[in-house]
């Protein structure tokens, strides 16, 4: 057996008491604050004003505890638990003197003190001070986490948001999708001179997220591998530069190839609408009844909606 822990043993027991003397606090700071609110409220929302003096220290204590290897962001938790504290106090001791027992009053506004002081002294010995250092390190961890998961969010929203634009736009939403991409355009080509005349001032920049018309978590619609009987489409920021018989890598669903296709060349047949989806997402088991099934979608969907 290995020997007993004796630290272990002692941090535990004080943790207990402290749990015990918060919980004999917290009835007693109600009790007393409703007590007093009575006489102007009903008893039980007096009862339940009188329980948030006591939740509002220990919230901070809470977010004290969080932030306790950094005591710079653990600070204003801090002054504010102690000033929840002496409200609570004040409050009991209000208590008191209306009952004309100001020294029964005092001895019972201590309580929360006590309470107060176990937790202050509990968390000061779990808050190990950092070396600068590591107190970075860990800095940049955080900040690097919760830009993800803010730009995650941002994104997610944006998606959501130009999903909905796609079903509902129409041809509104088609005519200002087709100014937005003559715009990018313009701003690409080279002048007169055959210099490249785009400016690289941040105004002049059309940024991918706020593009309405595709998603902004992935890439525009990839340029088709251009034949004999289609135009070839020049290229641009999403050519890939692959040749007709290799598939572009690409994250869009077959849905949108096959509509931007559509959009294109609405007359064209099935075998040839195949080929123009197989040179931007690969060949692959029942590419042509995929294609066949999508492209009844996309022309027919009043009738689907109707099925």
């Amino acid at each position: 057996m290995p020997p007993r822990e004796w630290d272990e043993l002692i941090l535990r027991g004080v943790t207990a008491l402290a749990i015990t003397v918060t919980v004999i606090a917290v009835a007693g700071t109600t009790a007393s604050v409703g007590g007093l609110l009575s006489r102007m409220v009903p008893a039980p929302v007096a009862y339940a004003m009188g329980a948030v003096f006591t939740s509002a220290w220990m919230a901070c204590l809470g977010i004290e505890w969080l932030n306790r290897v950094s005591p710079k962001r653990a600070r204003p938790a801090q002054v504010s638990g102690w000033v929840a504290l002496a409200l609570s106090m004040a409050a009991i001791a209000a208590y008191g003197y209306t009952l004309g027992q100001p020294v029964a009053g005092g001895v019972g506004a201590c309580i929360d003190l006590l309470s107060k002081g176990l937790w202050a002294l509990l968390v000061g010995y779990h808050a190990v001070p950092l070396d600068a250092g590591v107190a970075h390190w860990v800095t940049e961890r955080e900040q690097e986490l919760a830009g993800r998961e803010l730009l995650g969010r941002r994104l997610l929203r944006l998606n959501r948001r130009a999903a909905y634009q796609r079903a509902v736009g129409g041809q509104e939403l088609e005519a200002v999708t087709a100014i937005l991409d003559g715009a990018a355009q313009q701003r690409g080509l080279p002048g007169a001179d055959g210099a490249d005349t785009a400016d690289p001032e941040p105004v002049r920049t059309v940024s991918g997220p706020v593009r309405v018309p595709t998603p902004p978590v992935v890439p525009p619609v990839s340029v088709l591998a251009p034949n004999a009987n289609h135009r070839a489409v020049p290229d641009g920021p999403g050519t890939s530069g692959h040749g007709a018989g290799e598939a572009a890598p690409t994250s869009l669903p077959i849905a949108a190839t096959v509509r931007d296709v559509l959009q294109q060349d609405p007359g064209i047949s099935n075998a040839e609408l195949t080929e123009r989806v197989a040179a931007v997402h690969g060949h692959h088991n029942n590419l042509a009844e995929t294609v066949r099934r999508t492209r009844a979608r996309v022309q027919n969907p009043k009738k689907r909606n109707a099925s």
